[in-house]
């Protein structure tokens, strides 16, 4: 039990849990006539960010539930954490919308392609990095 309340757990191997299940997810979910892994499994950074939008919304929900029935030295915390709340994710939605954007512009070099750097490492350093983002905003 102490090994999950590391903070090494949470803030690296939860991120590296979450892309290795996605990935799983991709292959075993495909027809059974195209068994075969491809690179383009390995994008997963657009489903990792919106995943990550989703926890960072009910936590935020979360703490608003929480502002209601707190009294004393909690209330400033949380007040401060939902003041900034709708601009994070407003940058969330920016940010996904963007990417995915730069991963249609730039991201493939054929119809069914992807470029590995602008099609598969930067989505997934941007998931990646929002899901970090979000462990440790929860924190």
């Amino acid at each position: 039990m102490s090994f999950l309340a590391n903070p090494l757990f949470l803030q690296f191997f939860v991120p590296l849990i979450t892309v290795a299940f996605t990935i799983f997810l991709k292959v075993v979910s495909r027809n059974d006539n195209f068994k075969r892994f491809k690179k383009d499994d390995l994008a997963v950074g657009l489903e990792i960010a919106v995943t990550a939008l989703i926890l960072f919304i009910t936590e935020s929900a979360n703490l608003a539930q929480e502002l209601s029935t707190q009294t004393g030295q909690a209330i400033p915390k949380i007040v401060e954490k939902l003041t900034v709340a709708p601009w994070i994710i407003l940058a969330f939605v920016l940010g996904i919308w963007g990417v995915s954007s730069m991963v249609r512009w730039v991201g493939w070099k054929g119809n069914d392609d992807l470029n590995i750097g602008w099609g598969i490492v930067a989505p997934d350093l941007f998931g990646l990095l929002l899901l970090f983002f979000v462990v440790n905003w929860i924190r």
